[in-house]
């Protein structure tokens, strides 16, 4: 009978690299993330049981670093070692040997890089005392990386080590794929998959030649390069992980379909690690060695229904339950986080954004949505700064009840909190950032488009919108044709104000100069002059109200015919107040569309009139973009989480969420939501706005 490696007497190696120094080398960000599944997974007592110091994680290594800790793993292991690496692989061109990268390697001069053949030694070394080895590798090829295939070519001939279990990604002569967009890479994306849900048919306790099978049919069945092994002196019989794989309980399948239990109680939820389940797309390539395990309960899908029928500062705030964060006979409590501003200038925009969050919420609880679960919003505010929103971030990451995010209202809030919360797979949908990058990448105005964060989602238009819906008004309806474009340097700011730039010299007008400004500066006197020398009759700025507001008085207060535009952070009530008389006629862009002007959006408007918030019909420019981010979340949920009762809310919560929330598609206040391989709304839409009276007014 075969059985588990001994987890005392083993060890485990994981190497990683994510990030080149080497402009050729994109960056890997799923890398980290497979990193930190698997050593989970291999540390699980469910699964192989590994001490926490038995698995040792190289995250971004040098070279010697990595040869250092193989050296000494190889000897502290008297059972089974396994080596994984996730990268990108090259294979030198005169001597065909394969090459693993890291952080410092240049393409160019391979010896930077971490020779295989230099791993292969150390583990055939007679220092070496682990009698069995698995060794795992997951290679990609730099150039397409974030395109679709990596390259592992050469491998045939090199994986080679006597007494051991070789496991690759793919054959000598194809390339891996590493599908945009997704979490893992497609091959360790199926290893993790197999580890946390197991093998259907399989035996107790899988063994490499079990993992290798499932694998090879998962990946041809989706069309995917075929992964290869290779072992000697029965090394396919080594056993990492148990076999989690269940068949569902006929009785708790009977139990879904009615809803009730055999004592005619609701049922709660069935769970995460104990169902087999449709496996998500994952992203890059990498490959590891893992475990498997536990037996469950049967386990159940829930069956989901249609979506729709028809404040504090902080904390859980309106849509709260009594139920707790375990399973307990009350059920389960879900928390989406909500982190904008609640007090400041832009504080009745935040406002309206987790108003809109909780009224979702608050539906959800009224109708039952998930049985078994109570939902919550944990509002935060962020104040519109950085600073605070990475608190924030770190906030709702520690709190495992959290499984998604409803904000930030800011760009550069999203820009500088993003890492944080896509490091705990923490899911966020915001309704009102729109700086390309966020969703793009930084060589998106190039249009060279590469996800820089597969947790990061938006319901309202980004700015390759925005800006040239601002340049075809400003152009054809008013018929400036000079303009002068200031940006605050941020990344909001700069990403319009390179989109209007570009847009409104394609519609035939002149960017007669262009200006940065920080956005803490007081004198602006030298940009306005400028502007003026210039012969500029329009004023385009990339930056928030105050700055626009300064700007505005400067300019009407001797040149009343130069107007001052820009885009949704200048739209605040305060406007006209802050920039003087002179400001009438200025305009502004908000991504989206008018809320009021939708069909689609009136039962919101009702339900929000009718919950009594401080401002009773009026959810502000981003409410309905909320609202629907916000169900995009709780439908992710109730599609992709699978809960039994009394395990409380599974750890893969998170995970399955961000899986479910790319494929999610909905007929919500605003429109039509779902979400593009970017990340960016299905449908987008923007509104131009004219100071009027005091007041920003749909033209």
């Amino acid at each position: 009978m075969t059985e588990l490696s001994n987890p005392a007497r083993s060890r485990a190696l994981l190497i990683g690299a994510h990030s080149f120094a080497h402009p050729d080398l994109e960056p890997l960000p799923a890398v980290a993330r497979n990193l930190r599944r698997l050593a989970a997974l291999l540390r699980d007592p469910t699964v192989w049981g590994l001490a926490a110091d038995h698995v040792s994680v190289l995250a971004e290594p040098g070279r010697d670093q990595a040869l250092e800790e193989v050296t000494r793993l190889a000897d502290e292991a008297e059972d089974t070692l396994l080596v994984y690496y996730a990268g990108h692989g090259f294979v030198h061109d005169l001597s065909n040997e394969l090459y693993l990268a890291l952080p410092g390697t240049n393409p160019d001069r391979l010896y930077s890089a971490l020779r295989y053949q230099d791993i292969r030694e150390l583990l055939l070394s007679p220092q070496a005392r682990a009698r069995r080895k698995v060794v795992i590798l997951d290679c990609c090829w730099s150039g397409l990386a974030l395109h679709g295939a990596m390259s592992a070519s050469g491998l045939g001939g090199m994986s080679d080590i006597g007494g051991t279990f070789v496991l690759t990604a793919t054959s000598e002569t194809r390339t891996a794929l590493a599908p945009p967009g997704e979490t893992y890479t497609a091959f360790t994306g199926e290893l993790i998959d197999a580890l946390e849900h197991g093998v259907p048919q399989g035996p107790p306790v899988l063994t490499m030649m079990t993992l290798y099978h499932h694998l090879y049919g998962s990946l041809v069945a989706k069309g995917r390069p075929t992964p290869q092994q290779r072992n000697g002196n029965t090394a396919g019989s080594i056993a990492l992980a148990r076999n989690r794989y269940q068949p569902p309980d006929p009785a708790l399948v009977e139990a879904a379909r009615t809803g009730e239990g055999a004592t005619g109680q609701q049922v709660t939820v069935p769970s995460p690690s104990e169902r087999p389940r449709p496996r998500p797309k994952r992203r890059m390539v990498m490959v590891a060695v893992s475990t498997a395990l536990v037996a469950a309960l049967g386990t159940l899908p829930l069956t989901l229904g249609p979506l729709f029928d028809g404040s504090s500062d902080s904390g859980s705030s309106r849509g709260a339950g009594t139920g707790g964060d375990k399973g307990t006979e009350d059920g389960v409590t879900v928390r989406i986080g909500v982190s904008v501003p609640l007090t400041g200038a832009y504080a009745l925009l935040g406002k309206g954004i987790r108003n809109s969050a909780e009224l979702a919420v608050e539906q959800a609880n009224d109708k039952g949505l998930v049985p078994g679960v109570t939902f919550e919003v944990k509002a935060l505010d962020d104040k519109g700064e950085a600073a605070v929103g990475k608190k924030n971030a770190t906030a709702l990451v520690a709190d495992p009840s959290v499984v998604g995010v409803v904000g930030p209202l800011n760009s550069s809030v999203a820009a500088d909190t993003q890492k944080i919360l896509d490091e705990a797979l923490l899911t966020r949908i915001s309704p009102a950032n729109t700086a390309p990058q966020l969703t793009l990448g930084d060589d998106w105005l190039e249009g060279k488009y590469a996800r820089p964060y597969s947790t990061y989602f938006r319901t309202v238009a980004n700015d390759l919108a925005q800006g040239p819906a601002a340049a075809r008004y400003l152009y054809g309806k008013e018929e400036h044709r000079n303009a002068f474009v200031i940006d605050d340097k941020k990344p909001y700011g700069t990403a319009l104000a390179q989109t209007f730039a570009k847009a409104f010299q394609a519609e035939g007008g002149t960017v007669v100069g262009r200006a940065q400004i920080d956005n803490s500066q007081s004198d602006i006197t030298t940009q306005v002059a400028k502007a003026r020398q210039a012969g500029a009759d329009l004023v385009y700025l990339g930056g928030e109200y105050d700055t626009a507001a300064a700007l505005s008085g400067q300019f009407h207060s001797t040149d009343p015919g130069i107007r001052v535009a820009g885009g949704d952070a200048i739209s605040v009530d305060t406007y006209a107040e802050l920039a003087g008389d002179g400001a009438e006629g200025d305009i502004c862009t908000i991504g989206g569309a008018v809320t009021e002007k939708l069909d689609s959006a009136k039962p919101f408007l009702a339900a929000y009139d009718k919950a009594g918030y401080t401002n009773p019909g009026d959810p502000g420019p981003y409410g309905g973009y909320a609202y629907d981010a916000t169900w995009a979340l709780l439908r992710a949920f109730k599609q992709g989480v699978h809960l039994t009762a009394a395990h409380g809310l599974p750890t893969a919560a998170r995970h399955d969420v961000r899986e479910a929330v790319q494929k999610v598609r909905f007929d919500g206040a605003m429109g039509k939501v779902g979400f593009d391989d970017y990340g960016d709304p299905i449908t987008q839409a923007v509104t131009v706005y004219r100071l009027h009276a005091g007041k920003w007014t749909q033209v």
